[in-house]
């Protein structure tokens, strides 16, 4: 099962990578590409291709252009161009369910598998520490919001999954994960919005987010017995 899915997920990760093309910027961008140890500043006019990271500093955005697609990366963010791409509902499905064998426990597991793939093969030891910081995590999460306000809901779905995989202490933000698991709700997919409803029940929450999330958890549990 677990090739199955990795070879579905192979098939439409290659139909759906595109290049893009940096329309506009302002302020400090930097870029991570598959054949670069480290950041790099970007420019206006530069290809982007999905095996790259793209970051911003306070007072920075990013406006990148592809086949069809328009994305303006904000302040403070950070994105893996990868994830910049519409997906349907049965694709984002496949996605969540190859995010699942990711984060199975695997024994002796090598935390480089989890940076090859997207910021190449070698990395400087600075540029390893920012990718695998907490704040880094955070501005990815802010990244993947974007996404989500910009019309790619199940993109953002996938993004977040991964980074909460990538940087655990990011879990802890109840904040983040009550808005990704009302995307999940969003899109129909109760027992995934269940699941994540009632892990985020056991972090600290306050009032206004204990009383929404346990709200949730009743209504969904009604949709789900019908």
């Amino acid at each position: 099962m677990k090739t199955i899915i990795l070879i579905l997920l192979f098939t439409f990760t290659v139909s759906h990578s595109q290049t893009f093309e940096v329309e506009k910027l302002s302020g400090n961008v930097k870029i991570l590409s598959g054949n670069s140890n480290t950041w790099q500043d970007l420019k206006t006019n530069t290809k982007i291709n999905s095996n790259s990271i793209i970051s911003t500093d306070k007072n920075s955005y990013v406006k990148i252009k592809g086949n069809d697609i328009i994305f303006t990366l904000k302040e403070s963010s950070a994105i893996s161009v990868a994830n910049i791409k519409k997906m349907s509902l049965d694709e984002l499905i496949l996605a969540l369910a190859m995010e699942d064998v990711m984060d199975t426990p695997m024994k002796k597991r090598n935390d480089k598998s989890d940076n090859t793939g997207v910021y190449g093969d070698k990395v400087t030891g600075k540029t390893l520490k920012t990718i695998k910081s907490n704040d880094f995590g955070l501005m990815r999460l802010n990244g993947a919001k974007q996404l989500a306000e910009n019309g790619m809901k199940e993109s953002a779905i996938v993004a977040a999954k991964e980074i909460f995989r990538k940087y655990p202490e990011t879990k802890k933000d109840a904040c983040n994960r009550i808005y990704f698991a009302y995307l999940l709700y969003n899109r129909g997919l109760y027992e995934e919005a269940y699941d994540e409803f009632n892990q985020i029940k056991s972090l600290r929450l306050s009032d206004e987010q204990k009383s929404y999330t346990e709200n949730k958890l009743d209504e969904i549990g009604k949709k789900l017995i019908k």
